[in-house]
């Protein structure tokens, strides 16, 4: 690690905890998290052969979190190190931590607010936007938002946008990395009782070649109802415009679920189903769903084989129809169980210069969970998940899977609060 790059941030943190604790109105804490994550991989993701050998590994994720808040405005400073044990020389200069998060937002009226800086992005269930946590990295925004919220009137606005540049440049706007370079959104909701209503218009443009620009939009609705144990949700959006790859995109995603909690058990049943093209169109891609920045691993089983649609399914959509059951032990002990059964919205031709259409079936994912809480800073994890793929999904990846795909996982969290008060 670089030990300069290290003190200075140490010295920052420092520096920032001692200026804003002089403030006698304002409220400060002082969080972190560790988060060692050991893993054996035996068909995560990729189709396991009988050529190939599982991976084994640990990875981890260390956060520094200072939020600083004042009447006039909150100030957060979120600085991570992902690594995984192993993958830096020793007694090497290796610069590894970066900002996760740090922004300033100034609260202009009692009912406006103007949040700035870098930033996680999360609305409604994390379908377009989230901060895909699972990933030890996770995802965070540059980018400027406008919150309107009315506690009388239970209704909330928000306005984002962000322009992306790679460097400070001395002419021209060129941006290559592989990142939106507009994205602009409104996002709008209402609570009506026992109902949760939310919409939302989302932009975002790509930089084909320098000066020319492709947009595409996503606009639609969530819905959330609670009445006594009983949960339904429901999301529906329409995509249209272009992107990166795609001309003249014309696709949509349904999603329903229903809950039920009764005593210690939690019994859920829902369907996703995201749009895609068929055998007899020229390019299915355009009729696939784009699931944009959300935090698929909640959604699409843990093992994440369709955490990048619609290239994981080659422009044939995905429909996802699973049940789940969470039981509460005790206030410390949590375990999970689902089930999803995978397959393709419409029949596609792949590889595309073959003749026969894929069936639609794509496999049966089972995955279990369990947590241990450790008091109120520790939590101990686990999880294993099998994929019982089918033919199709081999044709998709372009290999000859070896029967069962596996996955399993051990997780440590540690969040210990450093210091809070005035």
């Amino acid at each position: 690690m670089n030990l300069n790059y290290t003190f200075r941030l140490r010295l920052l943190f420092i520096s920032v905890i001692m200026i804003f604790s002089g403030s006698l109105s304002a409220q400060l804490s002082f969080e972190g998290e560790f988060r060692p994550r050991t893993e054996l991989r035996n068909g995560y993701r990729i189709l396991h052969t009988s050529d190939s050998d599982p991976a084994f590994f640990i990875s981890q994720r260390t956060r520094l979190n200072l939020l600083f808040n004042e009447e006039a405005y909150q100030f957060k400073l979120a600085a991570q190190d992902v690594r995984t044990w192993g993958d830096e020389a020793q007694i090497k200069d290796n610069a590894n931590l970066n900002i996760h998060e740090v922004w300033a937002e100034i609260r202009a009226t009692e009912q406006f607010k103007i949040k700035l800086g870098r930033q996680e992005l999360v609305y409604d269930d994390q379908r377009l936007l989230g901060s895909v946590n699972w990933s030890q990295i996770g995802r965070s925004h540059d980018a400027i938002l406008v919150k309107y919220q009315n506690e009388d009137s239970k209704l909330s606005i928000d306005l984002g946008g962000a322009y992306n540049q790679q460097n400070e440049s001395v002419l021209g706007n060129s941006y290559t990395l592989d990142n939106y370079k507009l994205l602009s959104y409104l996002w709008m909701n209402k609570k009506l009782g026992d109902m949760d209503l939310s919409g939302m218009l989302l932009m975002d443009g790509f930089e084909t070649i320098p000066g020319n620009m492709n947009y595409r939009y996503t606009y639609g609705t969530h819905l959330n109802y609670k009445i006594n144990g009983l949960v339904t949700s429901g999301s529906a959006y329409l995509q249209k415009g272009d992107d990166k790859t795609r001309t003249n995109i014309s696709a949509y995603m349904i999603a329903g679920k229903v809950s039920y909690k009764i005593r210690t058990l939690n019994m859920a049943a829902g369907i996703d189903y995201l749009s895609g093209g068929d055998k007899d169109d020229a390019d299915p891609g355009r009729y696939a769903f784009n699931t944009l920045y959300a935090t698929n691993h909640k959604f699409y089983g843990n093992m994440d084989y369709f955490l990048n649609i619609p290239n994981d399914t080659k422009g044939g959509g995905l429909q996802d129809i699973y049940a789940n059951l969470g039981y509460t032990m005790s206030n410390a002990v949590q375990m999970n169980l689902s089930v999803h059964n995978f397959s393709l919205a419409k029949e596609i031709i792949y590889p595309l210069n073959s003749t026969a259409s894929l069936e639609r079936g794509l496999g049966t994912e089972l995955d279990i969970s369990g947590s241990y809480t450790f008091g109120n800073e520790m939590r101990l994890q686990a999880g294993y998940s099998i994929l019982l793929p089918t033919d199709s999904l081999e044709q998709l990846q372009q290999v000859s899977a070896n029967g069962m795909q596996q996955w399993g996982w051990v997780m440590l969290v540690l969040t210990p609060e450093f210091f809070t008060g005035k």
